[in-house]
């Protein structure tokens, strides 16, 4: 029994007798290898042109490719071999038209279908095949329904996702685009800006009258030899303060210039030219505060040591207790900390010991090695330094509060907390919490 020839078959067998392999088959169809190897193995069906250009290829007709003609049973001669692209034989249609042959091989293969159409539309069926096919069209009716719905969410899926790339995409692209504006705009400013350079700092300060000095200074773009600059300070309360500049080749200084303190400072000049006045601004100063112009400090002892002591007491038969303390290894820690401005050197430490609220402490050690250090490197680190110790005795209801004294080289006196001890009345030690920062001999913790 002959083997059934399908399409795919066919389109190979005559692929092969050309001597053509599937990828120079696809070259000249203009698909892929991909494509011509599902045509083969039935997996696909080649559109019209692709079949009309086979059987140009082939050297065979539509009919016989799709199997509604027999092929001749002769051999095909040398003028029936394949063409080559862009040839033309006799009886052989113009490029993109249908020859004679190939015409009628379509109408057959037309004719066909519409002769099997007309058999399905007026079938002769019983009643029992009637009930069998509606309810496998029914069955077909719910599959094609689920499937469309399955569809139609994988499709709304897909659609929020693209969505959400498209709304990535314009954040994008805002984002670049603000930056690029922010860039055009930087650029402008500095354009129209009427100094290249400028420049502000406080050289020094003075808490008792509250101010701040400031030396500023600005380079000029364009100047004259008659240019003359003014700077212009405006505080956060609407006051305003100028300062004559002196200039040299376009740079203009204002040194010891005395402002009052304040949270804010905002710089401006202005240059005259032959009578014309042109201002721009130039920076602002923030946080010139008081309690900005001081050290960092930080500290503690690392080594506590508690005994117990025993008093007998006149007025009382019962013994009161007491504890001795011991206190060693310090650490102590100062450095400008986060203050950007002029900040000051300390001039004078010391561990000092206070008993209850006295203002004048029961004892002080100095501590030179502190001194050493900021002049050598601008900052102090000393950890668990064994040389100094202090030991005191409490009774019950006192309290004890170490704390380092340093005085600064603008003659202000700041006291920083170490460490802070109670004895309650039954001889519990108790260590006070949160300790104040801006603690003074005397306060009450």
């Amino acid at each position: 029994m002959r083997e059934q020839q399908t399409l795919g078959r066919r389109i190979q067998e005559a692929r092969k007798a050309a001597g053509l392999s599937q990828e120079s088959l696809g070259e000249r169809l203009g698909v892929s290898r991909q494509a011509v190897s599902k045509w083969e193995a039935d997996a696909a069906v080649p559109e019209l042109e692709n079949l009309i250009a086979m059987s140009r290829i082939f050297g065979v007709t539509i009919g016989a490719l799709l199997g509604v003609e027999p092929e001749a049973a002769e051999d095909r001669s040398e003028k029936d071999a394949p063409e080559a692209p862009g040839e033309g034989v006799e009886g052989t249609a113009p490029a993109g038209e249908l020859t004679d042959r190939e015409l009628a091989a379509v109408e057959a293969i037309a004719k066909k279908y519409l002769e099997a159409a007309q058999v399905v539309q007026n079938p002769r069926w019983s009643r029992k095949k009637k009930i069998a096919v509606s309810a496998g069209i029914c069955g077909a009716a719910l599959t094609a329904a689920l499937a469309l719905g399955s569809g139609l969410s994988a499709l709304g899926s897909r659609l929020d996702q693209v969505q959400s790339q498209v709304y990535g995409i314009e954040s994008s692209v805002s984002g670049q685009i603000g930056a690029l504006a922010g860039q055009i705009r930087d650029l402008l400013d500095e354009d129209s800006n009427l100094f290249a350079v400028s420049q502000a700092r406080v050289t020094d300060y003075d808490l008792a009258a509250g101010t701040v000095t400031l030396q500023v200074s600005a380079q000029a773009k364009s100047w004259q030899d008659n240019t003359t600059a003014l700077f212009t300070a405006l505080l956060s309360d609407g006051r305003q303060f100028s300062a004559e500049a002196s200039g040299k080749n376009g740079t203009f200084t204002a040194q010891n210039w005395t402002l009052p303190m304040d949270q804010e400072i905002l710089l401006s000049a202005s240059l005259t030219t032959d009578g014309v006045t042109a201002a721009d601004q130039l920076e602002t100063l923030y946080d010139c505060l008081p309690g900005n112009f001081r050290l960092d400090v930080w500290g503690g002892f690392s080594q506590t040591d508690w005994a117990n002591q025993w008093r007998d007491f006149q007025s009382d038969s019962w013994p009161q207790t007491s504890k001795k303390l011991t206190l060693g290894g310090l650490s102590l820690s100062i450095s400008h900390g986060g203050n950007t401005h002029f900040s000051p050197s300390p001039s004078q430490v010391e561990i000092c010991f206070y008993r209850n609220q006295e203002t004048v402490p029961e004892s002080s050690v100095p501590v030179p090695e502190a001194l050493e250090l900021w002049a050598e490197a601008g900052f102090v680190e000393m950890y668990n330094w064994t040389d100094y110790t202090f030991t005191c005795e409490l009774l019950p209801g006192e309290t004890l509060t170490a704390a380092v004294c340093i005085t600064d080289d603008h003659g202000q006196t700041t006291w920083t907390i170490l460490c802070a001890y109670r004895l309650d009345q039954s001889g519990n030690v108790q260590t006070p919490q949160d300790l104040p920062a801006d603690w003074q001999p005397g306060d009450l913790l």
